[in-house]
């Protein structure tokens, strides 16, 4: 309270005597907070009604709000109800209130949404939300909602993305379907995206189209290296030979050859992205994103003693060869890169219309 923050020593003097009813300190700072309290807000709502702001009534609404939360604490509190002298709930004022800054937001609302811009539509728009929050049941609000949200939201249609391989059989349809679930997921706020299907069935005129396409891409390309080493170990017990003491070991070396075998498979691609305007077919926006994917394998095999050979040799030839995923796996695999490129990308460029 000494530091002019009437409403927190209210509240602070409520919680105590909630917890102890017969708390002296805050029984005596209770109902002399409560009243510099009420004077403050009332204050401050005779100055805003007396200015010439046009959303005035705002602040109103938030004085009237606090006095009716401070009452309402005190309301629960039965040792408190016996501590300040009449308390007022502002119920009548603060309707009025709301609807006069309803009004206020509203009027604005409409004269933004009558430039018929899109970015006056997006202002329409926040005006009439905060004049619904304020009185919901504002006659007309719930029409101008919807209109100005239209006006205000960018239509985005995702175009399809075209693909061609003689050799392979190739199918973008989990590249783009990933795409389009994402994006959607963005829940921007004035932005709508929608597949070339939705665009025909509902009739929607995009305003921007993205246009996604590979430049070129690679699917299984091969490459299979093949090293031999030569392995030796001395001191290494070849056998037994009878003796008169009996038999005793022969040693000597270990020879093998062990034949290494490397093989990996890559898959890269180049992929075109642009944003343009639909009416204009201007480009917005274009990049080059790229991908790649390598699936690698060895294994191998050895001719000779086995006890020649170093334990990594052992892991080498305990391994069988290994076959490469099939190309519409690749295909996808490098993709990936380039699906979290175009995620991202888009991203940053309509988080601006959030």
């Amino acid at each position: 309270m000494e530091k002019g923050d009437y409403d927190t020593a209210v509240l602070q003097a409520v919680k105590r005597l909630r917890s102890n009813p017969d708390h002296k300190k805050a029984s005596n700072i209770l109902p002399m907070a409560y009243e510099y309290a009420t004077l403050y807000h009332l204050d401050e709502i005779t100055r805003l009604k007396s200015s010439t702001a046009q959303f005035k009534y705002d602040g109103v609404v938030r004085h009237y709000e606090q006095m009716n939360k401070l009452y309402r604490a005190i309301d629960r509190c039965p040792a408190c109800k016996d501590l300040v002298y009449n308390p007022k709930y502002y119920q009548q004022e603060l309707d009025e209130s709301r609807l006069a800054a309803s009004k206020a937001h509203f009027d604005q609302g409409v004269k933004d949404l009558e430039k018929r811009t899109m970015k006056m539509a997006r202002e329409a728009y926040k005006h009439f939300q905060r004049a619904h929050e304020y009185t919901p049941e504002y006659d007309g609000i719930d029409q101008y909602l919807a209109e100005s949200l239209e006006a205000a939201t960018l239509h985005v249609m995702i175009d399809d993305i075209p693909i061609h391989s003689r050799s392979l059989n190739l199918t973008n349809e989990f590249f783009q379907n990933q795409i389009i679930e994402e994006v959607k997921r963005f829940n921007y706020a004035f932005v709508q995206f929608h597949t070339v299907s939705e665009v025909d069935q509902f009739n929607i005129e995009p305003d921007e189209i993205v246009l996604i396409k590979f430049d070129d891409f690679v699917v299984g390309q091969t490459y299979v290296k093949e090293t031999q080493i030569q392995r030796s170990r001395d001191s290494v017990e070849m056998g037994h030979v009878e003796t008169e003491g009996g038999k005793m070991p022969v040693y000597g070396t270990a020879k093998a050859t062990v034949t290494h075998i490397f093989k990996s498979v890559t898959s890269t691609g180049l992929m075109d992205f642009q944003v343009v305007n639909a009416n204009s077919g201007q480009t917005l926006k274009q990049s080059k994103l790229p991908g790649t994917y390598i699936w690698e394998w060895d294994w191998g095999f050895y001719n000779g003693q086995e006890e020649a050979l170093e334990e990594e040799d052992l892991e080498i030839v305990r391994r069988k060869e290994a076959y490469p995923p099939p190309p519409q796996e690749l295909f996808i695999a490098f993709t990936q890169p380039i699906y979290n490129q175009i995620i991202n990308q888009m991203k940053r460029y309509y988080q601006v219309h959030n």
